[in-house]
């Protein structure tokens, strides 16, 4: 089964405790990264609107980041992992469907 998605999606989580903290570069690489992902699989209307809500989501991790606020900093990082997951499981069934077409053409 073609996984490479994963490591994609990976990608695609906040980075750590960084100085140089952008959120333009961020929301650069989870748009790239998010790409890739649905370039990998074939995805249904679910997996492109949930791929749009982790990249907004990511958008909003990076304004609180900056913010200076910890509550709402916790809250976006919170809700931009729970739109990952979804997401996950998205990629997960496109990937499995991906699979299942190709191997009924070769049969």
């Amino acid at each position: 089964m073609n996984q490479h998605w994963k490591r994609f999606l990976a990608r695609s989580t906040p980075p750590g405790a960084i100085l140089n903290f952008s959120v333009d570069e961020f929301m650069l690489e989870v748009a790239i990264n998010l790409r890739h992902c649905l370039n990998l699989v074939q995805p249904t209307q679910e997996c492109i609107d949930l791929a749009e809500l982790v990249l907004l989501r990511a958008k909003h991790y990076g304004e609180a980041r900056m913010s200076d606020k910890s509550r709402l900093f916790a809250e976006a990082e919170d809700a931009l992992a729970q739109a990952t997951r979804l997401l996950e499981i998205e990629l997960e069934y496109c990937s499995s469907r991906g699979v299942k077409s190709s191997c009924k053409q070769v049969a």
